[in-house]
């Protein structure tokens, strides 16, 4: 009798894996649930990583992109035999980690073994930590040099972008040359409106559902504010003189009542003086005050830089991501830029308490469990629209 039942058992294991394979083959919600739960260990670098041992390693290639002054862009082809495949412009951030960085790779290495080619490109300008309005035509180009390669569909291109790279992303998707063709664009941590995030940077406060809260940003975030605001004093005398006064405000804890220099401040001029106003004081209003007082020239870089201002040519599905307690670039930038983006294009907006900015923090835990299951939801509509 126990044979018997042993073989019944047997029997019904085999056909709900026979029709696990099936499903997996013919049922699309399926498939893309079971790659979503391959893909998340990877992403997070915990537990087992079964991609690693169903699928093969893909090849990985080296080349440029860019007219003016071509770039290194690395390419990631998944080795499955099919002729064309979707891809992914995995587009990184401000200080980015390199193109060779174990996380880097590991993350392109497990998005390509889902069958997408995945391309990350290389930015000079982004590594040197300047965010400048010519790094949107730089994604563009590396989107067409993505969609152009015979190993992609190039009607399935989407573009994955990382903290600044996520607004990079949002603005080359609503650049014409481009926005017809983009699959979709998933922003993880990334701003809607650069105005807005000086005045936040240098104020140390937020605003979230009304409400005004303290905020930090981390010492990344402090040492590119700081660049950015100095590129807006064309004169080098003045420039020296600003920088000496503000860098031990934007690198410590921010302005202070006393850290305004009436004297200092009734010696400076032009955008000098705006910058000056701008990172003492801590009153949001008075910061946005100073902002709105610069130069025509830096009020256009600074609508350049903001995806808020560009959403309405947005025609590809969007997808939102942001940590709650990001200190790179605050959460209080969800709200506004899903906001800006027409209703007919945004897909997903999840906010997370995951990550430390775009990168897993704390593993798994039993608290954890609900983030994950977000992220779950969040990665299989994503990857629904990407396959």
């Amino acid at each position: 009798m126990w044979r018997r039942r042993l073989r019944r058992i047997g029997a019904g294991l085999l056909v709900a894996a026979l029709l696990s394979v099936a499903a997996y083959f013919t049922i699309e919600p399926f498939r893309i649930g079971v790659q979503t739960l391959a893909l998340v260990p990877e992403l997070l670098d915990v537990g087992p990583k079964p991609l690693s041992f169903f699928s093969p390693t893909p090849e990985r290639i080296s080349t440029t992109y860019g007219a003016g002054q071509p770039e290194r862009i690395d390419l990631y082809l998944p080795r499955d035999g099919a002729a064309r495949h979707p891809a992914i412009l995995l587009v990184l951030g401000v200080s980015p980690a390199p193109l060779d960085d174990p996380r880097v790779v590991r993350v392109a290495t497990a998005i390509a073994r889902l069958g997408l080619v995945v391309a990350v490109p290389e930015s000079g300008a982004l590594k040197a930590d300047r965010l400048e309005p010519a790094e949107v035509g730089r994604v563009v180009e590396a989107f067409e040099l993505t969609a152009g390669r015979l190993e992609v569909d190039p009607a399935r291109v989407g573009i994955v972008g990382l903290s600044v790279g996520g607004s990079l992303g949002l603005l080359a998707a609503a650049d014409p040359a481009i926005a017809d063709r983009v699959g979709f664009v998933n922003a993880f941590g990334a701003y809607g409106d650069a105005a807005s995030l000086l005045a936040e940077v240098a104020t140390r406060r937020i605003v979230i559902g009304g409400e005004v809260r303290s905020w930090q940003p981390g010492a990344m975030t402090k040492r590119v504010y700081l660049g950015m605001v100095l590129d807006a004093i064309a004169d080098p005398t003045e420039r020296a003189r600003v920088q000496g006064a503000i860098e031990p405000i934007i690198s410590g804890s921010g302005p202070t009542e006393s850290s305004f220099d009436l004297a200092l401040a009734g010696s400076l001029s032009g955008d000098a003086a705006v910058v000056y106003r701008l990172v003492t004081t801590t009153d949001r209003a008075a910061a946005e005050a100073a902002i709105a007082s610069f130069s025509e020239a830096w009020l256009e870089r600074l609508v350049a830089l903001s995806p808020v201002e560009s959403a309405a040519g947005l025609r590809a599905p969007i997808f939102l991501m942001h940590d709650e307690a990001d200190t790179a670039i605050p959460f209080s930038q969800l709200e506004p830029l899903a906001a800006s983006i027409p209703r007919a294009a945004l897909r997903r907006v999840t906010p997370f308490r995951l990550f430390d900015h775009v990168e897993p923090e704390g593993g798994l835990h039993p608290a954890a469990l609900p983030e994950i299951w977000k992220l779950l939801w969040h990665l299989q509509d994503v990857l629904g629209q990407a396959l």
